[in-house]
């Protein structure tokens, strides 16, 4: 049976990455439409991750099935596992400050905090996806 999760994670990946990047260009630029495109991106990227995090595990309980405890595998899996899982969760909390306060950008006290979580979920988005093609073509897992 062919691995789903490497299919699920390309768009999710593409749309939070542009979430963050529309934002710092709606901060540079002062056009608001990049900061509402932004927000589309965030909630379409969060659905998405959703989708890979259900075919991540899916793929993960059919495919580590049988390994033992101590296989490289199982601790490179769980490092993908928690990096994507704490990336998905930056963006949440940024979709949240983003729905109570739409003009978080406009609030000096609030836009840095909600700038430094979305560096802080794309930097784990990137890790998360390195470890995770590193789990594709290090150890043809998910092939």
């Amino acid at each position: 049976m062919y691995a789903l999760h490497p299919a699920t994670v390309h768009i999710p990946i593409g749309l939070l990455l542009a979430s963050s990047l529309f934002t710092l260009i709606a901060l540079r630029t002062g056009r608001m439409q990049w900061d509402q495109s932004a927000f589309h991106c965030l909630i379409f990227g969060l659905l998405g991750a959703l989708v890979a995090i259900a075919s991540g595990l899916f793929d993960a309980a059919r495919q580590l099935a049988g390994l033992a405890i101590d296989d490289p595998v199982i601790s490179w899996t769980n490092g993908h596992a928690a990096a994507s899982l704490a990336a998905s969760a930056c963006y949440g909390r940024v979709w949240l400050m983003r729905r109570r306060q739409p003009a978080i950008l406009n609030d000096p006290a609030q836009r840095n905090a909600y700038l430094g979580w979305h560096i802080a979920g794309a930097i784990l988005l990137l890790v998360g996806g390195w470890l995770g093609g590193r789990l594709v073509f290090g150890f043809d897992l998910g092939r």
